[in-house]
């Protein structure tokens, strides 16, 4: 449902209480002068980073820009990633939203149809395109206008102990592997006790980065037409389910019970991960780790789902020529040279790609992410449309059930798929 901004205003009485204990929003007079009777303006960043150390190292980033423009001062304001959506409507609605915002992209489609956010095409235009990874400015487009520049970029990969191979006497996985073959290695990766796992071959494979790997998802990343009964996306949850409950390499809700990380205590032999886990394996593991893209389950080849952070414009920002300059640098600009090293955030632009190879805990084969950042095998998996996240609660839902039954699948599936279709008038 589209509020605007006459009905987002309106909205300001219900945060009200909200809004005053933030007490720090854009609506105050940010302006003064400098020691050189320039005028000096404070942006405002939004961002779910309220961890301290976060905040400092992104404020490192910062001041790399107020180094070069000394007329501007940044301030962070933080709310929490469960609640962050419903922070921005609230304080959009009192008329303190920040100058610059970081996106959920299960928020985007909102923000962009309450008018939130500004429309950067024009800016974008003036810079040098060929300077982005392939497929970095569309993550932040919605019917092809750019409303958000993406700060840093990444993918989910498979993460495995190699000592277990070694152990198993299995050879690596290559970049190019298969799904028939994943599965032969977490089966010959689990091992049992009696009727007792005490191994399992993967500690874990998302649906949605699984269906990405089959080359579908759940809703087309496009148009948000439902795929649910897509036989290709049929396929993918059935294997899905089977890595639970028929080949058992995969551990159930149940098994996983009092259990965290089993791939770090040494319980599973593979698991997704991401450059944000690399420095955790390499303090604390006791075992040598590596990486692999996802094994290729359909005829695009490899492909797995962006982990990404897009920053928009506040559309009423008083200073829209120093928020673009901000955005600009974290995005494309020098922003993009010294965030790998600060905050281990993945460059989006082709000249730092590399930068990769340097991040804390970088393994073996981190090559292989280089690789994915340039050779477009990123995609998105989740279009922008305002009731995403409710369709797609009700189909993880169905999803879990099933699971748990050990039901089939197709029936249910296709009876959603008509329902959803229905009920939020997707094609």
């Amino acid at each position: 449902m589209k509020f605007g901004k006459k009905s987002l205003y309106s909205l300001a009485v219900i945060g009200a209480t909200l809004l005053a204990a933030c007490g720090n929003g854009a609506a105050e007079d940010s302006s003064a002068q400098n020691a050189n009777g320039e005028e000096t303006v404070t942006l405002k960043i939004m961002t779910w980073n309220n961890n301290p150390e976060g905040t400092k190292k992104e404020q490192e980033i910062f001041d790399a820009f107020t180094k070069e423009h000394p007329n501007v001062k940044i301030e962070q304001v933080s709310a929490t990633y469960a609640e962050y959506n419903e922070r921005v409507l609230t304080m959009a609605a009192g008329g303190n939203l920040p100058d610059l915002l970081w996106v959920q992209p299960a928020g985007f489609g909102g923000f962009v149809e309450n008018e939130l956010v500004m429309d950067l095409t024009d800016h974008v235009a003036e810079l040098d395109v060929e300077e982005f990874q392939p497929g970095v400015l569309e993550l932040g487009q919605v019917d092809g206008v750019q409303y958000a520049m993406t700060r840093d970029r990444s993918t989910v990969q498979i993460g495995y102990n190699k000592n277990m191979f070694d152990e198993a006497g299995i050879p690596y996985p290559e970049d190019d592997w298969t799904m028939e073959e994943f599965l032969e290695i977490a089966k010959k990766l689990t091992v049992k006790d009696g009727d007792r796992t005490v191994q399992f071959g993967i500690e874990n494979f998302y649906l949605k980065d699984l269906l990405t790997a089959y080359g579908t998802s759940l809703l087309d990343t496009e148009t948000a037409a439902i795929k649910l009964d897509d036989p290709q996306t049929i396929k993918g949850i059935a294997f899905s389910q089977a890595l639970v409950n028929d080949y058992n390499v995969q551990p159930t809700t149940a098994q996983q019970e009092g259990l965290s990380n089993l791939f770090m205590s040494g319980v599973a032999a593979m698991r997704m991960t991401g450059p944000w886990d690399w420095v955790e394996y390499e303090k604390n593991a006791d075992f040598e780790f590596d990486v692999v893209p996802l094994p290729i389950g359909s005829d695009k080849g490899t492909q797995s789902s962006a982990a990404y952070l897009p920053i928009s414009i506040n559309a009423d920002t008083e200073y829209p020529e120093e928020a673009w300059e901000l955005l600009e640098f974290l995005t494309y600009g020098g922003g993009q040279d010294i965030q790998a090293e600060i905050t281990s955030a993945v460059p989006v632009v082709n000249r730092a790609a590399d930068d990769v190879l340097s991040l804390a805990g970088a393994p073996e084969n981190a090559q292989s992410l280089v690789d994915q950042l340039t050779d477009g095998s990123i995609v998105l998996n989740t279009p922008y449309h305002p009731s995403v996240a409710e369709v797609e609660s009700k189909i993880t839902a169905l999803v879990e059930t099933l699971n748990l039954k050990n039901t089939p699948v197709e029936g249910p599936l296709k009876e959603l798929a008509e329902n959803l279709r229905k009920e939020f008038k997707l094609d």
